[in-house]
């Protein structure tokens, strides 16, 4: 008897975030239920606060439904997940950070006679509020609800064994980049590109892409690209991004620079591929990332990263020359690896951009990132 894709149930998996507002984990979310095969998955995705402009990024078929989750904790928001759990017969819930995991194994525990499995992800190294006695036993008394556990960089793996909040199925999925769609510039045509997206085509170009949250660090980058900018009239600022905190604050800094005049903010942009094309090298100055998808699109454009050493970009510099690791701890810190780098020669900087183009290709494959996801969410990964 031949099996027909019509004869095979689709699997019901409930993705939970808080919302889809521009970040590293809502973008790889996106990516990976919308490369799901719609014949094999019937995918929902449930945000506990808002939804936000990446809901527009997913495909047809991808249903979206919001909590309108009130600041704090909110008992309402667990009953609405508990009707949305038992009434979807799902066979997986998929959390995202701690929130979504609080509120599913609570929803969980009277949803449904045979409550769906939970698979755990955590996006970014812990640090803050998250290393906090009361979050590490939120962490230890819920990750045992789980089926497995995943992060997405080495180095998170470590430091969860590390403070003794492992799993018998604990492992790492590393993100990955669409390398058809985040490509370099053919030929000779930055210039020409520069000139599209109103960019001075004779300054070298560092660019960030965040939202506006203080574990960013938007204000130290700024203080540490003024100073550098002022010794080095060559030297530009793109900021990428929106929402956040932060934003307020940061927009009103940028107005008062001595430098206003090289510094681009072009806000949340729905195709970031340009902007990357258009950068010298992209800057990630966070307190802390687990594997920041800006590194890897920046790099799949032929794009070099100059990356905070306690950032998760180390497991992918490799020794291929194409990113720097380095303390970023301070403005003057940033100022010294700014000036450095744009004094580079030339053709240093090509070398380094076509090497991250090919380190990309070679190791952070999406296809091998959704060939994890698929054995995850099909029982191969436990």
């Amino acid at each position: 008897m031949v099996t027909t894709s019509q004869d095979v149930r689709k699997i019901r998996l409930l993705q939970i975030v808080d919302s889809l507002h521009q970040g590293g984990m809502e973008n790889i979310l996106v990516q990976v239920c919308n490369r799901l095969d719609p014949e094999r998955f019937e995918i929902t995705v449930c945000c506990l606060s808002r939804t936000g402009p990446f809901a527009g990024r997913l495909r047809e078929g991808v249903q979206i439904v919001c909590l309108g989750k009130p600041p704090g904790f909110s008992l309402a928001t667990v009953r609405k997940l508990r009707s949305l759990i038992r009434n979807g017969n799902f066979d997986l819930v998929h959390t995202h950070h701690l929130g979504g995991l609080i509120y599913t194994v609570l929803a969980r525990a009277k949803s449904a006679t045979s409550p769906p499995r939970i698979i755990h992800s955590e996006h970014i190294i812990l640090h803050g509020g998250d290393l906090s006695i009361r979050r590490w036993l939120q962490r230890k008394l819920l990750y045992p609800f789980t089926s497995c556990l995943f992060t997405v960089s080495a180095r998170q793996e470590a430091q969860l064994r590390i403070l003794r909040l492992s799993h018998s199925r604990l492992f790492t999925l590393r993100n990955g980049v669409d390398g058809d769609r985040f490509r370099p510039l053919p030929g000779d045509t930055k210039e020409r590109l520069r000139q599209s997206l109103n960019l001075d085509p004779g300054l070298f170009w560092v660019g960030k892409v965040a939202r506006f949250a203080p574990l960013k660090r938007h204000a130290a980058l700024l203080e540490g690209f003024e100073k550098a900018a002022l010794e080095n009239p060559r030297l530009g600022l793109l900021l990428l991004g929106d929402d956040g905190s932060e934003k307020k604050r940061v927009l009103e800094r940028i107005e008062a620079s001595p430098v206003r005049a090289r510094i681009i903010w072009a806000g949340l942009q729905q195709d970031p591929v340009p902007w990357y094309q258009a950068m010298d090298l992209l800057i990630i100055a966070s307190d802390s990332e687990g594997m920041p998808n800006a590194a890897l699109e920046a790099m799949a454009c032929g794009i070099p990263v100059l990356a905070n050493e306690v950032c998760g970009v180390s497991e992918i510099a490799g020794e291929g020359g194409h990113c720097w690791i380095e303390d970023l701890s301070s403005p003057r810190l940033i100022q010294s690896a700014l000036s450095r780098i744009a004094a580079l020669p030339a053709s240093r900087l090509q070398a380094a951009g076509e090497t991250a183009r090919r380190h990309a290709e070679t190791h952070l494959s999406l296809d091998v990132m959704m060939e994890g996801y698929r054995r995850l969410y099909q029982g191969g990964l436990f």
